[in-house]
């Protein structure tokens, strides 16, 4: 790869191609920027997807540097019904949308075994230090907040103090924390503090806290790390079914699932 770079950077080489996931780490100035196709595959939705505005607007950014080029030139393939969402894209600012209500349990873990949250008094505190508070405070409707309620209560104290009480009864319910409802106190358990040192989620943790034996067989215990979310989009490639396959015959825990499944 690096030879790659050196002599196209030198103009040896003068057209690079290279994947979605690739453009991200080529740092190479260039005059102008093809982007074929602006569908990828997306695991999480199980279907195929537009790539996002950060995407194209990081590939289109390497044509045309200040400093190496007066001009530079974009070039976008796509579908004729996507055509309006691009030209937008090139010349509309899109606003960045906070995703931290998605892992705010993860997020809440963490903090309880820094010792920085002790009560939810403290955790409605420090939800208001985050980039989710400024959005919400920005765009209150996509954040479930109506406007009424938003109007009501300027500082969302009341919405903060959900989002916390929830988390602390997620992450209770996974047994990383002992959260006390009267008195609001947040306690970290063993499970928790393993949770934040490893970076696994709370809903994994609550995965092996429920299946886990001592007596346990390898193969079980193979079975049910596999479960876990952190492996939900993993998926294999069809250039490795082969190599799956001769590699299942030689493991000494055997394998039941063929590499398709």
């Amino acid at each position: 790869r690096e030879l790659v770079e050196d002599l196209f950077a030198d103009g040896h080489i003068g057209v690079l191609c290279c994947t979605a996931t690739l453009a991200w780490g080529v740092n190479l100035p260039a005059h102008a920027v093809i982007i074929k196709g602006t569908q990828i595959y997306d695991p999480s939705k199980g279907r195929w997807a537009e790539l996002s505005p950060l995407d194209v607007l990081q590939m289109l950014g390497r044509a045309g540097r200040p400093q190496y080029d007066t001009e530079g030139e974009g070039i976008i393939m796509t579908a004729h019904s996507e055509l309006q969402y691009y030209l937008s894209l090139t010349n509309l600012q899109l606003p960045v949308e906070s995703q931290m209500i998605k892992t705010l349990p993860d997020h809440l873990n963490a903090e309880v075994v820094l010792g920085t949250i002790q009560t939810l008094d403290e955790a409605v505190d420090w939800l208001s230090y985050t980039f989710l508070y400024v959005r919400m405070l920005k765009n209150p409707n996509l954040y479930g907040i109506s406007d009424k309620a938003a109007a009501e209560d300027p500082t969302l104290q009341h919405r903060r103090r959900d989002l916390a009480h929830t988390a602390a009864c997620m992450l209770e319910r996974s047994h990383l924390v002992r959260y006390d409802r009267r008195s609001g106190a947040l306690q970290t358990t063993p499970l928790g503090r393993i949770a934040s040192q490893y970076y696994i989620s709370h809903s994994s943790m609550a995965l092996y806290s429920r299946h886990l034996r001592p007596n346990m067989a390898d193969i079980d215990l193979l079975r049910l790390f596999s479960m876990s979310g952190e492996f939900a989009h993993i998926t294999v490639r069809e250039e490795e079914k082969l190599e799956l396959s001769k590699l299942a015959t030689r493991v000494p825990i055997p394998v039941k699932e063929s590499p398709s499944e």
